[in-house]
């Protein structure tokens, strides 16, 4: 038994094979296009921020709990 798809039912799968597609194109988009922005206007913002490592967290963590009765370590003015 052979079966043919109204032209409404081609309408609709039409319809909706588009509206999927566009909507994956919008989202992609608005996902690079901002650093696609950055790359191309704005090279100079394109670096990375100087991140700390846990390692550092840690270490000064550490050295601010070592202090004893909440004394401070001066250290010298090497400015001049």
């Amino acid at each position: 038994m052979k079966t043919s798809l109204s032209p409404q039912m081609f309408i609709q799968t039409a319809t909706l094979t588009v509206s999927m597609s566009l909507s994956a194109s919008v989202s992609l988009g608005m996902l690079y296009m901002p650093k696609v922005y950055v790359i191309i206007f704005h090279p100079e913002q394109n670096v990375q921020k100087r991140k700390r490592s846990f390692k550092a967290v840690v270490q000064a963590a550490k050295s601010l709990t070592d202090k004893q009765n909440g004394e401070m370590k001066i250290e010298p003015d090497r400015s001049q």
